[in-house]
């Protein structure tokens, strides 16, 4: 059951990535082709290339986590919740 659901998650994301990417890709053209148009200026395409590659490297991050999170799924749960608990119960300093 949980591994259907961990699948199905992981699916939904990498859907979301997709659309990320994909939306990139076409407002950098929507925009390219209206700075030709009204300035005859050229779009940067280094920039969104670089962009677009640092989505792709964090979808690729995520699956790999994400796979050995299906792998160690309880461990990693209670890795993540002890050090939100340490983080949170930190004492705050006072500067004044």
């Amino acid at each position: 059951m949980i591994n259907f659901i961990l699948e199905s998650l992981q699916l939904f994301v990498n859907m979301l990535f997709l659309v990320v990417v994909v939306g990139t890709l076409v407002v950098s053209a929507l925009y390219a082709g209206r700075l030709k148009k009204r300035y005859n200026a050229s779009f940067p395409w280094g920039k969104t290339v670089a962009i677009v590659g640092i989505e792709v490297l964090l979808w690729i991050g995520f699956n790999i986590f994400f796979e050995a999170f299906q792998a160690h799924w309880l461990w990693i749960s209670i890795a993540t919740v002890i050090v939100i608990y340490i983080i949170l119960s930190r004492k705050k300093r006072k500067y004044t």
